[in-house]
């Protein structure tokens, strides 16, 4: 019985591939150990076995410390052609009503490890293009001395994070890490890895309806909440089937360091919001805190809807952040610099609900997402920008919101998906530092469409086609946001991108 099991036992293992084996191979034979089936001497001979046929392949090669039991390889690689365009308004003096353009070939280089540790921890680093918060490409030809140099293509830390999944349901992340929340480019970009901490929790239930039981099934899982859940399907042999992901995700996020927090000498101070040299810089770090819970339904045929209720708040101003948001427009005031700062993040406490619907129809992917946030505090930031600013304060400029669809969805070879929404987002309704950077140009004060459309040359192949146009909301205003158009206010703004990706 014991050469039976010690037979069957390498046969399972055998039957996996290299790294599988690598893997389980130890595992296994510790519970065999553990079970008495087998003796340490036994154990140690098949391991011996194991590493010398591990060794004699390709994949074998690698070698991996012992605590990582889990180890992945990813990344991508983009190839984008893109235009922008944004025209000035017609109260410019200068050059009213006039375009400024830019066109650009871009690429893009992301790879990244990603992998599980004994004892139920986990880690992550990605090393991409650009060292922007908000963009990973590289323009062809912008580099000095060029022709061909390579003054901006560098490599910089995208991501680099550890974490801890011990606990039933909960997942603790620290560092630079891949956004923790549900989110959209509305309020976020998706190329934006913030720094910090987060606390996620997510719990499953299942119910059968209308068949045997009725009672929830509780699922334990050591695995954070995923934006891609996978639906349940139910069969006609099934009871009528529920399933209910209720989440709850927390982050801290540092949003600028303060450096030095308490420097030699007196307290310097800066001539920022129009105080003269008498505002003391700050010595505090800026942190913002998200607080997000919400649910995920799904029903049988893979119908579902989810909703993401999340409260963001900031503690402190640090020593970047500290001047008040203005956002005015500068060829209605008496002062430009005043009228057109753009970072501030004074009275900022945004709400923010993202929601989708989504279905299967023929077999089609389909759904409807929408988004309305509203900064509770925008009536404050408001009236703190017109007292710099000098102009009336337009206190219900404190809303934003996106309501769009989609077909299709991209998974492997010869599939396609259309997305279409519309977005309006008000000046002080969001942090202009978080905004999308393409759509629209990293502005608020901004309504507008956009579209893309999207094939899969490949199972890992993809091309991709965006237009997003927009124009302003209030006229009196800037709009606020540092682009890629050097214009402001931004009276109307084009995009177009066609990207063509590689993912491995």
């Amino acid at each position: 019985m014991k050469k039976l099991t010690l037979a069957a036992a390498a046969l399972c293992v055998a039957l996996g591939g290299t790294v599988a084996r690598a893997q389980d191979a130890g595992a296994l034979l510790d519970l065999l150990v553990k079970k008495r089936l087998i003796s340490d001497q036994e154990a140690e001979e098949v391991r011996s076995e194991l590493v010398k046929e591990s060794a004699s392949t390709a994949a074998g090669k690698w070698k991996l410390s012992a605590p990582i039991t889990e180890l992945e390889l990813y990344g991508d690689v983009r190839l984008r052609y893109e235009y922008r365009g944004g025209r000035t308004p017609s109260e410019h003096t200068d050059n009213p009503n006039d375009w400024y353009e830019r066109e650009r070939e871009r690429y893009r280089l992301r790879v990244g490890l990603r992998g599980t540790l004994a004892d139920d921890w986990f880690f992550g680093i990605r090393l991409e293009t650009s060292n922007s918060s908000r963009s990973t490409n590289v323009t062809f030809g912008a580099d000095s001395p060029g022709p061909f140099s390579k003054g901006d293509d560098g490599i910089f830390v995208g991501q680099a994070y550890f974490g801890y999944t011990g606990f039933p349901d909960f997942k603790f992340t620290g560092g630079r890490m891949p956004q923790p929340l549900i989110t959209t480019s509305m309020l976020w970009d998706d190329d934006i890895n913030p720094e910090g901490l987060a606390e996620q929790w997510k719990h499953t239930f299942t119910f059968d309806l209308g068949g045997g039981g009725g009672e929830a099934v509780q699922s334990y899982s050591k695995e954070g909440y995923s934006k891609d859940g996978k639906a349940v399907v139910a069969h006609a042999a099934e009871p009528f089937k529920l399933k209910l992901d209720v989440f709850a995700n927390f982050a801290q996020y540092v949003y600028d360091d303060t450096n030095p927090e308490n420097p030699i000498g007196p307290r310097p101070t800066t001539t920022g919001n129009n105080t003269g040299n008498n505002q003391l810089v700050p010595q505090t770090d800026a942190f913002m805190m998200a607080w997000q819970i919400g649910a995920r339904l799904t029903f049988p045929s893979s119908f579902y809807i989810q909703l993401a209720p999340t409260l963001y708040n900031y503690t402190g101003n640090g020593d970047s952040f500290n001047i008040h948001f203005v956002g005015g427009n500068p060829a209605l005031s008496n002062s430009a610099s005043l009228a057109t700062n753009q970072t501030g993040i004074n009275s900022l406490l945004v709400f923010d609900l993202p929601a989708e619907i989504g279905w299967k129809a023929w077999g089609l992917p389909m759904r409807i997402f929408g988004e309305f946030a509203d900064n509770i505090e925008g009536h404050d930031r408001a009236h703190a920008a017109a007292e710099l600013g000098g102009f009336d304060a337009h206190t219900g400029q404190h809303y934003a919101w996106m309501i769009g669809g989609a077909l299709g969805q991209l998974k492997a070879k010869n599939d396609w998906e259309i997305r279409a929404w519309y977005q309006y987002a008000q000046q002080y309704a969001l942090d202009p530092n978080l905004v999308d950077s393409d759509i629209f140009d990293d502005r608020v004060n901004q309504r507008g469409v956009a579209v893309k459309v999207g094939y899969m040359v490949a199972d890992a192949i993809s091309l991709n086609l965006t237009y997003a146009y927009s124009w302003r909301i209030n006229g009196s205003l800037g709009t606020g946001g540092l682009g890629d158009i050097q214009v402001n206010p931004l009276d109307q703004y084009q995009i177009f991108q066609a990207d063509m990706s590689v993912k491995f």
